[in-house]
C-alpha cells in the first residue's frame, strides 16, 4: 500500500506532463475549488475518488492507472472491521466551541423544558452554523437561504474530502426531522427520537468546525470574520446568525421538505 504522500507525488508528476498548469485552472476544468485541488496534491490526505478523477480528465492521464494507484493508497478494510467513520463511532472530549447561544447539554435539556420540537430547532442553528463556516472557509461563499442549501453544503464539502463520508447523510436525516417540527401534518417526535437527532446535529457542527480549524485557526470567530469582508447585505445575514435571528429560522420564508 502506498502512502498519501506517495499518491500525491504521481500527481504532481501527472501535473508536470500536461504543462504544469496553474491550481486555478485546474479549477476552473475540474469544477472543484482551489483549496480542494492545493490538498490533493499536497499529499497530507488521499483526495476523494471524485476528485482525482477530474484531476486524471484535466491532466489527460489514464484514468486505470491512477485508479489502481489511488485504491493502492486508499486500502481496502478487512472483513472482520466494519467500515464506520471515527467521528460518528467515538465519544469526544475535545468539545469544540460553536457560535451558537447553546451547547449540547443545554439544548438536550431544553428537550424536557420546552419540548422536542423545540430543541430540534435549536440544534439545526448548530448545523447551519457550521455550513456557513465550510462553506467560507473551503469556498469563499456562503449557503443559500433554504435549509436544504445547508444539507448541500455538507455533501459538496464531503465529496471533496474537506468532511468524512457520512457528512451528507446525517445532515440530510437532520433537516428532514427539523422541517417535519415545522409542518403540522407530522405528529410531534418524542423525546427519545429528539436526542438522537441533537446529538447528531452537534457532531456534525464539531467536525465542521474542526475542518475549519484544520484549514485556517481563526483569530476571532468565524462568523465574525464573515462580516467583515461581505457587502451590506452579507453582513446583515451573518450578525442575524450571530445574534440568534437567523433567516433560516423562519420556515415561512424559505424551507423544503
Amino acid at each position: 500500500m502506498i502512502s498519501p504522500a506517495s499518491f500525491a507525488s504521481h500527481l504532481q508528476l501527472l501535473l508536470a506532463r500536461a504543462g504544469d498548469p496553474s491550481v486555478r485552472q485546474l479549477a476552473a476544468k475540474t469544477g472543484y475549488g482551489k483549496s480542494t485541488i492545493s490538498e490533493a496534491l499536497a499529499g497530507k490526505r488521499l483526495p476523494t475518488w471524485p476528485v482525482t478523477e477530474a484531476l486524471c480528465a484535466a491532466f489527460g492521464a489514464d484514468v486505470n492507472d491512477v485508479r489502481e494507484r489511488w485504491a493502492n493508497a486508499k486500502g481496502k478494510p478487512s472483513p472482520q472491521t466494519p467500515d464506520a467513520p471515527v467521528w460518528l463511532t467515538s465519544v469526544r472530549s475535545d468539545i469544540p466551541d460553536l457560535v451558537t447561544s447553546r451547547g449540547l447539554a443545554e439544548v438536550c435539556a431544553s428537550i424536557e423544558s420546552e419540548g422536542p420540537n423545540q430543541a430540534v430547532q435549536a440544534s439545526w442553528d448548530a448545523v447551519q452554523t457550521g455550513a456557513l463556516q465550510v462553506s467560507h472557509a473551503y469556498y469563499e461563499d456562503i449557503p443559500g437561504s433554504w435549509s436544504s442549501n445547508v444539507v448541500d453544503t455538507y455533501g459538496r464539502a464531503e465529496e471533496d474530502g474537506v468532511l468524512p463520508p457520512g457528512a451528507r447523510a446525517v445532515a440530510n436525516a437532520i433537516h428532514y426531522h427539523y422541517v417535519g417540527t415545522k409542518l403540522h401534518t407530522r405528529d410531534p417526535l418524542s423525546k427519545t427520537e429528539a436526542v438522537q437527532i441533537v446529538v447528531m446535529a452537534f457532531r456534525l457542527a464539531w467536525q465542521a468546525k474542526d475542518a475549519v480549524v484544520e484549514k485556517s485557526p481563526p483569530t476571532a470567530p468565524e462568523v465574525l470574520r464573515v462580516a467583515e469582508e461581505k457587502p451590506p447585505g452579507h453582513i446583515d445575514f451573518v450578525q442575524g446568525l450571530a445574534s440568534r435571528s437567523s433567516p433560516w429560522s423562519d420556515f415561512g420564508g424559505g424551507e423544503q421538505a
